[in-house]
């Protein structure tokens, strides 16, 4: 775990995965970057800016387009990078979930990416969907209530997601949007850990409990939405941790954008953080946080966020069977 003032940290750091892998710990995230822009942004991370990370999944319907960027800066590196200095990272979507669907699933997804692996494959969420069809999001709203599979567990899931590591389709596996007892339901019958669980993390989602959990267990975090909401309701208000005061403050103190601070502090909290951008200019603005370090009370500031301006910002149109909230223990 990284320290609060650690000054050692560098594009180049990975964390070890329990299963020994090293996975970097910043990265490019791809959800809702627009079509026609990620392969361009997929290959300039890559070839120009020293990201070595690139975070996707099925559900996302851009995963040609990532394949398409990754061998383009593999191809104009002519062999500076190679396939395995990369770490690629892609979902399991939830109408895959019966057992014999998710080999399936992972190899369409390997399809699109023309790769032979990846490094790690996640199940997205802790929900199981019937197989309407090919595209969950163009069911009509009606029909999402007769979506849930009845009868598939997370275990039956995870035991065929332990199999592909078997079939050398991925190197690790973990799971996203998993809260304690969900983790927990798998590890009572894992033969492989999860390695990794991704979920909603910011300044103002600091999720502390479930790190100290995933600490505990050796499971690595990974923040999706890293910089929180990305725009105000208002020009007055700090809906968007982005705006907020504290971080301001010290952005100004260090000459650095707001953007920088909460990047840097999900590093010195030892979480791999994959903010998206579809913009050279950001790409580099992101990755540049390697020259500065917060001091405990400044991480500790941006801490007490958690408690005084507590949001989710991603909330999905579907929870599991029954009255449960998708993110209730």
């Amino acid at each position: 775990m990284a320290t609060h003032n650690d000054k050692t940290l560098s594009l180049e750091t990975r964390l070890t995965l329990n299963d020994n892998s090293l996975m970097p710990q910043f990265g490019l995230g791809t959800w809702r970057s627009e079509p026609g822009k990620v392969q361009s942004i997929v290959k300039e991370a890559i070839l120009n800016r020293g990201y070595r990370l690139i975070d996707g999944a099925w559900i996302y319907q851009n995963e040609n387009e990532v394949g398409n960027g990754i061998h383009e800066a593999l191809e104009q590196s002519q062999g500076k990078i190679k396939r395995e200095d990369l770490f690629i990272t892609t979902k399991l979507w939830n109408q895959h979930h019966v057992p014999e669907d998710v080999e399936w699933a992972l190899r369409d997804s390997l399809e699109k990416l023309r790769l032979d692996y990846v490094d790690l494959y996640l199940i997205h969420w802790p929900v199981a969907f019937k197989k309407i069809s090919e595209n969950f999001w163009s069911q009509k709203e009606g029909e999402k209530t007769r979506l849930y599979a009845e009868n598939v567990t997370l275990a039956d899931t995870w035991k065929a997601m332990e199999k592909l590591v078997d079939l050398k389709l991925t190197r690790s596996i973990g799971v996203s949007n998993f809260n304690q007892s969900q983790i927990e339901e798998i590890l009572k019958i894992a033969r492989i850990k999860p390695s990794v669980n991704q979920i909603e993390l910011h300044p103002y989602f600091n999720q502390h409990d479930m790190r100290e959990y995933c600490a505990k267990n050796n499971i690595i975090i990974t923040s999706y939405s890293p910089l929180s909401n990305l725009k105000r309701e208002n020009e007055s208000d700090d809906a968007s941790a982005l705006f907020n005061p504290v971080i301001q403050e010290i952005a100004k103190s260090k000459n650095k954008s707001t953007a920088q601070i909460i990047i840097r502090w999900h590093l010195q909290n030892g979480l791999v953080v994959i903010p998206k951008t579809v913009t050279p200019e950001r790409l580099t603005e992101n990755a540049h946080v390697y020259d500065f370090a917060l001091s405990a009370n400044e991480m500790h500031q941006i801490d007490k966020l958690g408690e005084t301006h507590r949001r989710r910002f991603v909330n999905p149109p579907f929870n599991p069977p029954g009255d449960k909230n998708i993110f209730d223990e």
